[in-house]
């Protein structure tokens, strides 16, 4: 059943860092991924894919690809009609390629499914294929040196993109793109880019001292208001927001000051989070979903590990501060006054906050072996579900 199935999604983005689809990952009671998915109705599918791959872009939303694995007793499964437009099949390296699953391959293109390959490495078995593949997936991590030109010069008579898998570090992101992938997959958008010299932006130092602000206790809302009006778009953005049909308050309101006595300080310091992270920074739109996503599954479960919440929700985003700002985390101190807790959650990894931070990320990147197992599987599930639509929602409002 659906509701017994884990899942995770993987983003996959082009040469510009924006984020054209996501690889669902997935996994059945019995440790069998494929299959369960599609068993639920035809409705139910579409909503899950819909939730899981949709996203703000340039301010509207947007339903991207979701690449699904194939294995090959789904091959033969009757797909739903709306797959096509919706998902990719990628058909994994299990598949025997031989007549009967080149037929059927070639049915599912002919009905509209765009085809990947899976873990690729050249066989001449292939060849009866490559006329109707869109995307070619070639794990960089497993297939190096020889293995790699070799397989790349095959694929070169084709019409193709090729899509280099499990790309986790901005350098090997750059290597790929100079080799001629069009696509790329791993998390490499979400460490951190140090370039020597770099000075901190404008834009950046008043989302650090805002996030030094919201980490503070004693923050007052005139400290808040302070460090907002540094930031004249941010400024404008929060009014529009406190203003608009989300919160249905009864007279205009025209100062933050104002808006921080009608919504109280916490809800005010999440929506600055949101502002900032929406379109403010110089980095992929994938690092900031993937943080506010985060932060709030953080908070979603933090009364499980004696967290409280709004700390739990600020750790989710400080975690990417190093990515976000381009610093090692260690020297976050540095910039960022941190509790003790705090210090050992984001550098340690340690503590109560930690070890929830280490959940979050390894259910989030399809790591689920490594889980602690102080919270079940399915809470994590439904955390990240209700975080993907708060997450969908909340830039939807910080972008219009």
């Amino acid at each position: 059943m659906l509701e017994q199935t884990l899942l995770a999604r993987q983003p996959i983005l082009n040469a510009n860092c924006e984020t054209v689809g996501y690889e669902l990952l997935y996994r059945d009671p019995n440790g069998c991924p494929p299959g369960e998915l599609f068993d639920g109705t035809a409705a139910t599918c579409e909503v899950l894919l819909n939730a899981y791959t949709g996203i703000i872009q340039r301010g509207a939303q947007r339903i991207l690809p979701a690449f699904m694995n194939m294995n090959e007793e789904l091959l033969y499964q009757e797909l739903p009609s709306f797959a096509a437009d919706n998902v990719v099949l990628e058909i994994i390296e299990d598949v025997p390629i031989n007549d009967k699953t080149i037929e059927q391959i070639r049915g599912l293109s002919e009905k509209g499914f765009k085809i990947a390959l899976d873990d690729f490495t050249w066989s001449d078995d292939f060849k009866p294929l490559m006329d109707i593949v869109d995307i070619v997936k070639i794990d960089v991590l497993e297939t190096k040196g020889k293995d790699l030109f070799h397989t790349m010069e095959h694929l070169e008579p084709y019409n193709l993109t090729l899509l280099a898998e499990k790309v986790e570090s901005l350098n090997e992101f750059h290597r790929f793109k100079k080799l001629g992938f069009q696509l790329f997959q791993g998390y490499f958008f979400a460490f951190p880019e140090h370039i020597e010299g770099k000075r901190i932006s404008g834009n950046e130092l008043t989302m650090i001292e805002l996030l030094a602000k919201l980490n503070d206790s004693d923050a007052t809302p005139e400290d808040l208001e302070a460090i907002i009006a540094k930031d004249p778009r941010l400024a404008v953005k929060l009014l529009k927001i406190v203003n608009s049909a989300t919160f249905s308050l009864q007279r205009s309101i025209s100062t933050i000051s104002e808006a921080v006595v009608m919504l109280g300080l916490n809800e005010l310091k999440r929506w600055a989070i949101i502002v900032s992270l929406s379109g403010t920074l110089d980095v992929p739109d994938e690092l900031c979903r993937e943080l506010l996503i985060r932060s709030k599954m953080c908070e979603h479960i933090a009364p499980q590990y004696n967290a409280e919440p709004g700390l739990a929700f600020l750790i989710g985003i400080l975690s990417g501060a190093d990515a976000l700002f381009s610093i090692p985390m260690e020297t976050l101190p540095e910039h960022i006054p941190l509790t003790e807790e705090a210090k050992m959650a984001l550098v340690d990894r340690k503590g109560n906050l930690g070890l929830m931070l280490n959940d979050v990320i390894n259910f989030t990147r399809y790591e689920w072996s490594n889980l602690s197992g102080h919270v079940d599987e399915h809470t994590l599930l439904q955390a990240q579900s209700e975080a993907i639509t708060w997450a969908i929602e909340s830039q939807k409002v910080a972008t219009s």
